[in-house]
């Protein structure tokens, strides 16, 4: 089979694509980060380790492109995050490739690839098909982990070149759980009135063992939290998924669409959530959280 390059900057990352690199040929990882390499070489046939001091956006592109043309890969992976679509970008142009970011599935055809991405802001999808030379940038939960260790794969570490360009990242503090990890998520909404409120989504969260986060409106607007759900912020895919006073507009639920059961908390017996949702409760969140974690409580009492 052909070779795959998978450019991955964390662990999760790096077992997401390689589900997605799998079906499409032969598994070749890429990474700056020494600790991913290390874990992740089992799992691929080879791991391409390039050995550099801080984000370096060019370096790290020349040194990809070197290994692009080694491998005489045709197909590169990518997260779709800041970084990701940033490499992507720098490699794709200089090799010719065609580049398509907010992917959510891939798959090899005879004329090249076909893939479903996000468009209209997470609104809608739309299937697009890619020559036999293309970079593709995938968001996150698109794909499960692979979990299998596999064989022992070949690990090379190669410098990279200094470019010209140095890019610093302070990456965003997540409180408590990690959203895109978690089994069970609580999410609120513009039905939440004061920021101090959030402590009861945090507090329904904990007992439920799970992580808590917000839509857009509340961290990017009010700014009571740092990072949200959305397709433009987190894209989570837990077993379970509350929705506490969101409407469920689509940019929101494109983010949750991986969740295996949404229950909806909302007021307003008409909003659009109910239409994703698996169970719905029609009442006010201000009546209905606190009883939920009464019983819960109590249930731990037990």
């Amino acid at each position: 089979m052909a070779p795959v390059i998978v450019y991955s900057e964390e662990e999760s990352w790096g077992k997401q694509l390689l589900t997605a690199a799998k079906g499409l040929g032969d598994p070749v990882l890429f990474t700056f980060n020494r600790n991913v390499a290390e874990k992740l070489s089992g799992m691929y046939t080879r791991t391409y380790y390039v050995k550099t001091d801080s984000f370096d956006p060019v370096a790290i592109s020349g040194a990809l492109r070197d290994v692009v043309n080694k491998e005489s890969a045709t197909i590169l992976l990518f997260p779709c995050t800041n970084k990701g679509r940033m490499i992507a970008g720098l490699t794709s142009g200089a090799l010719g490739f065609e580049a398509i970011t907010d992917a959510v599935s891939v798959v090899k055809t005879g004329e090249g690839l076909e893939v479903e991405k996000l468009t209209f802001g997470g609104n809608a999808m739309a299937k697009v098909k890619a020559g036999d030379k293309a970079s593709v940038c995938i968001v996150s939960g698109s794909y499960k982990e692979t979990e299998e260790a596999g064989s022992t794969g070949e690990l090379v570490e190669i410098e990279a070149k200094a470019g010209s360009v140095e890019v610093e990242y302070s990456p965003r503090k997540m409180e408590g759980v990690d959203p895109t990890k978690a089994d069970v998520v609580v999410g609120a909404g513009r039905g939440v009135k004061k920021k101090e409120d959030l402590e009861m989504i945090k507090e329904l969260a904990s007992l439920l063992g799970g992580a808590w986060s917000v839509t857009r409106p509340l961290a990017a607007d009010y700014g009571w939290a740092d990072s949200w759900i959305g397709i433009s912020g987190l894209v989570i895919s837990p077993k379970l998924y509350i929705a506490i006073g969101i409407s469920g507009q689509p940019h929101h639920t494109m983010g949750v669409r991986g969740a295996k059961i949404i229950v909806a908390i909302n007021n307003d017996e008409s909003a659009p959530i109910f239409e994703e949702a698996d169970y719905g409760v029609i009442g006010d969140l201000y009546k209905v959280v606190p009883v939920l974690i009464k019983k819960l409580k109590e249930r731990k009492q037990q």
